[in-house]
């Protein structure tokens, strides 16, 4: 395997593990702020009316 190929491989992976890492942090980030929107939706009545 010639050596500029074995780099662009190299570099594509790296390329790949930082795009995934990234994905996975926007997705976590949206899950939790749908999650924790539910959360508050389901029991904003509930503390509302006690108020």
């Amino acid at each position: 395997m010639p050596d500029a190929l074995r780099i662009a491989l190299v570099l594509l992976l790296a390329f790949m593990s930082v795009v995934t890492d990234f994905t996975s942090y926007i997705l976590s980030f949206v899950s939790d702020a749908f999650f924790v929107g539910a959360l508050v939706w389901l029991v904003w009545p509930t503390l509302k009316k006690e108020s």
